[in-house]
């Protein structure tokens, strides 16, 4: 039998294979359960000096994004509500037994002829890569809602604390859909390359916050992204603008009520009483 066909010594398990490569990025922004940070730094322990290396860049280069995006917002918050976010980022890989990953023990050999059951590994991968993506929006909202909120993912070197801010309504309000217990954090791609948009919504409180971030194509002048609440009514429902100079700030949406989907479209500045152009993207709330 050969080397790569020994059960339980795939290249999955390997130091420096797919298991880390999946998890390295969430270990940075210290969202991985004390179990998995812990494998994380065996396996980067067990690493030859040159992968050592270009693992611990990618760390710092993480932990240095990720603060590049909330340095500028800077200011005291409860630190339970960074918990809280993170915490919920996460509820859908935990909530259901039934669907959650396949433990190592369960996923590494097929009883039926205890070889490696590939099949496995491959779920195991693909929902870690879909929890980093997720965290990834997750980090996009935080860090901007920042601005009010005051949150910061992730670790940052300030020798001083900042003074305490005082919230606005608007901001407490936005404060309070992050922290809601049944936040949901969605993300999607715009189209014509106009950047990305990452919502937290939370029934309970009616309300999403919205953050549009980083279009390659940007708009021109005397346009405006629109967003619209579609389902609520017979046809879609302004939801607010987020102007040039309001990209990566939070817009609170208010009154989902029955609105299923959240839309963005360009629209002249002001926005229009229906949307104008396509919808570059949608995001089912």
């Amino acid at each position: 039998m050969a080397d790569d066909d020994r059960p339980g010594e795939s290249p999955v398990d390997a130091p420096g294979g797919d298991w880390l490569d999946d998890h390295v990025e969430l270990y940075a922004v210290d969202v991985l359960t004390a179990d998995e940070a812990a494998r994380v730094e065996t396996e980067l322990e067990a690493l030859p000096a040159v992968a050592r290396t270009i693992y611990d860049a990618r760390i710092a280069d993480t932990r240095q994004a990720i603060a590049r995006m909330a340095a500028g917002y800077a200011l005291d918050a409860p630190e339970e509500l960074r918990a809280h976010v993170l915490e919920r980022v996460f509820s859908e890989d935990t909530a259901d037994p039934a669907e959650s990953t396949p433990t190592r023990a369960e996923s590494t050999t097929d009883p039926a002829d205890g070889t490696t059951s590939l099949a496995r590994r491959r779920e195991e991968r693909d929902a870690r890569r879909r929890r980093l993506l997720t965290a990834g929006a997750a980090a996009a909202v935080v860090a901007a809602v920042a601005l009010g909120a005051g949150v910061l993912i992730g670790r940052t070197t300030a020798p001083e604390p900042t003074p305490p801010t005082a919230v606005s309504q608007p901001d407490q309000q936005v404060v309070d859909v992050l922290a809601a217990p049944d936040a949901k954090v969605s993300f999607a791609q715009l189209s014509d390359d106009r950047g990305s948009i990452s919502v937290v919504t939370s029934r309970s409180a009616n309300q999403a916050v919205a953050v549009v971030r980083d279009p390659r194509n940007p708009l021109a002048q005397g346009q405006t992204f629109q967003l619209w609440l579609v389902g609520k009514a017979a046809s879609p429902v302004s939801a607010g603008l987020v102007g040039t100079q309001g990209l990566r700030s939070p817009v609170l949406v208010d009154q989902l009520d029955a609105s299923q989907v959240l839309a963005i479209t360009i629209e002249p500045d002001g926005g229009s009483p229906q949307p104008t152009t396509p919808i570059l993207a949608q995001i089912a709330l």
